[in-house]
């Protein structure tokens, strides 16, 4: 996969010489775009669901392991539920899906807070590696203005990682009509070593220049990732990956469905039936209908 690639893709990232290490993620026509136009969502919601699958995207890359990575915000304001998923492995990099519920629409059109839009409620991020092993989970309170802010918040006290995020959601108006597109960052300091010595003046400075990205260079598509990152490191140095591309998938199938189903009793099935004679259950990530015979 080439280089330049600009969209609906993952790159990792080093600074030569510096404690730090990245990840840079755009999102565009074959995901956020996608996800977002499925369900009608009012702006602010809509907004902070493509930012919350930018995490999504950014956290479950810088994993070794495949598994999915949950970004999930749970509160009792207007949109009291926030999901975005990455799963890794198989034959692409990642794959998205992502879904909000919304209790109240007669929202601004102006971007609100986390806490504004969810409600007093918390941040979770889970990351479940199936098989056996245990989901890992943190929990941080929705503190900050932006879901930037409340996931640095959950990296000082989950991970205790110095981490900066940056995440930008934004539209962009074509012929065939408005076009979400979404993009962010992160960088993560390094534990030193002895070959590194002091390590604190490097990561201040790699933090510095990070933080000086803005939410145009993180969406511009004409701006190919690794040509961001050479505006932002190129005194220092920097080495990109290859992108690894992400997709919009769900994982809602038929027979998931039909088993689920075969857990109620009769009446509970009967009552089920629409009067066309099929129960109809629709996915709330992918708003897929099924149709399926009692």
């Amino acid at each position: 996969m080439p280089l330049g690639v600009n969209e609906d893709a993952v790159a990792g990232f080093t600074i030569e010489g510096a404690p730090a290490r990245g990840r840079f993620v755009r999102l565009g026509a074959g995901t956020v775009d996608a996800i977002l136009k499925r369900h009608d969502y009012p702006s602010p919601v809509a907004q902070l669901l493509g930012e919350a699958l930018v995490l999504a995207a950014l956290l479950g890359a810088l994993l070794k392991v495949d598994g999915v990575l949950t970004v999930q915000a749970e509160g009792d304001g207007p949109a009291p539920l926030l999901v975005a998923e990455h799963r890794a492995g198989g034959d692409l990099g990642g794959a998205l899906r992502g879904y909000a519920r919304v209790g109240a629409r007669d929202l601004p059109a102006t971007r609100m807070t986390p806490a504004d839009l969810i409600g007093a409620g918390a941040l979770t991020i889970t990351l479940d590696q199936g098989g056996d092993a245990a989901p890992m989970q943190g929990v941080v309170p929705l503190e900050g203005e932006t879901l930037s802010a409340c996931a640095e918040l959950y990296f000082t006290r989950s991970e205790q990682t110095p981490t900066r995020v940056k995440l930008a959601v934004g539209q962009e108006v074509t012929g065939d009509g408005a076009l979400w597109r979404a993009g962010g960052a992160l960088i993560q300091r390094v534990a030193g070593d002895d070959a590194r010595g002091a390590t604190e003046d490097d990561w201040t400075r790699a933090a510095l220049l990070f933080d000086t990205l803005t939410d145009a260079e993180l969406l511009d598509p004409a701006l190919p990732i690794d040509r961001a990152l050479f505006r932002l490191f190129h005194e220092d140095g920097v080495r990109m990956t290859a992108p690894s591309l992400l997709a919009d998938r769900c994982t809602c199938n038929r027979d998931r469905l039909a088993a689920l189903l075969q857990r109620f009793t009769p009446q509970e099935t009967a009552d089920l039936v629409e009067p066309d004679g099929f129960i109809h259950a629709r996915c709330q990530f992918c708003a897929r209908l099924y149709l399926l015979e009692p």
